[in-house]
């Protein structure tokens, strides 16, 4: 999001960064003009990713700062309206706001997609039903947006509730294969519910046009460090469910209950684990899952730099948890916007 250095609201500064950058893949407009998407290349491990990411992160704070203004790493503003935000000059989005209304235009929130590249669309999906109640805990992991319009939500993830509201949001479903896939998205497409799979907005989708299973849940991490831990996890759970291995269908309302303990409590959610059924903490249950992962084909660079961040989130908590007290030193949104560019960790 981009933001007045001085009193920490958002503005739409975003213009002012294509001005210099122009038309590239890597820096892109978002729906309003006070938000920017950064996108890296094709990366084949996380430290490659989040060095091209800082990179490009610190170039558009580069560009901002000599118009008084910065990013701000957050997955919701934590007291500008989305009503005040400029939409952008973009067919697609005129389209959007047509069809979806006042749910588009209250879609003033940021995540972090992470693209798991597959060899086939069949495994793709095998990747896909794998992942499905494993997502509470990258929701979880990510946590980042506890206000919303200036009011303490009560929840760590409160953008997964503006997101619901799309009519293709939420998470996705199992699905037999490839074909069962592309049955359902002709059907949307058949029936004007969707212009392409573009407009499938599920929280882990297929992208076709990239050859990718694409992870959404997540909130856009508060620090380079928390985002980093986040992509490797992601990845090291994505290579993992990529290899043949019988995994028992975890019933929808056991994940959607998951879900909802990551959006309310975060990382220090007690969660059901969807193979047991036991009660645990999340980070206990993280810490259990990347020992297995190592017998899965999981990367063990990407879990060793998961493994190093859960002392951290044990002691401190993640973004949501550095939001609310930073709020509680001052009880100013001005000064708290300041500390938590100052910690973010990505200049």
């Amino acid at each position: 999001m981009t933001v007045d250095q001085h009193s920490g609201s958002q503005i739409p500064a975003a213009p002012d960064v294509f001005a210099v950058v122009g038309d590239t893949p890597r820096i892109k407009p978002e729906l309003f003009t006070s938000i920017v998407e950064i996108n890296t290349d094709i990366q084949t491990n996380t430290p490659a990713a989040m060095q091209q990411l800082r990179q490009l992160y610190g170039q558009v704070d580069t560009i901002l700062q000599h118009k008084n203004t910065a990013l701000l790493s957050s997955a919701t503003h934590p007291f500008s309206h989305w009503r005040d935000q400029q939409v952008s000059d973009d067919p697609r989005y005129a389209r959007l706001f047509k069809r979806l209304c006042w749910v588009a235009r209250r879609f003033n929130i940021c995540g972090i997609h992470t693209h798991i590249g597959m060899p086939d669309g069949d495994t793709c999906i095998r990747a896909m039903n794998h992942l499905l109640p494993i997502m509470p805990v990258f929701l979880a992991i990510s946590a980042n947006s506890p206000f919303w319009h200036g009011e303490k939500t009560g929840l760590m993830a409160s953008r997964i509730k503006i997101f619901e509201g799309l009519s293709q949001g939420g998470m996705p479903f199992y699905f037999s294969d490839w074909h069962d896939f592309e049955h359902c998205t002709t059907r949307l497409m058949a029936t004007g519910s969707i212009d392409s799979v573009r407009d499938i907005w599920w929280e882990m989708r297929p992208h076709p046009d990239f050859g990718t299973l694409e992870v959404r849940i997540g909130d856009m991490p508060g620090t380079f460090d928390d985002a980093a831990a986040y992509v490797a996890y992601v990845r090291a759970e994505s290579m993992a469910a990529m290899n043949p291995q019988e995994v028992p269908q975890v019933h929808p309302s056991l994940i959607r209950e998951n879900r909802w303990r990551a959006c309310r409590y975060g990382m220090h959610a007690t969660m059901i684990d969807p193979f047991t059924e036991e009660l645990i903490t999340v980070l206990d249950w993280l810490e259990k899952r990347l020992d297995e992962l190592a017998t899965h084909g999981a990367d063990t660079d990407e879990l060793t730099i998961v493994a190093s961040r859960i002392p951290h989130w044990r002691q401190y908590g993640g973004g949501a948890e550095m939001q609310r007290k930073l709020y509680d030193r001052s009880e100013n949104f001005a000064q708290m916007v300041e500390a938590m560019r100052e910690q973010d960790g990505w200049g």
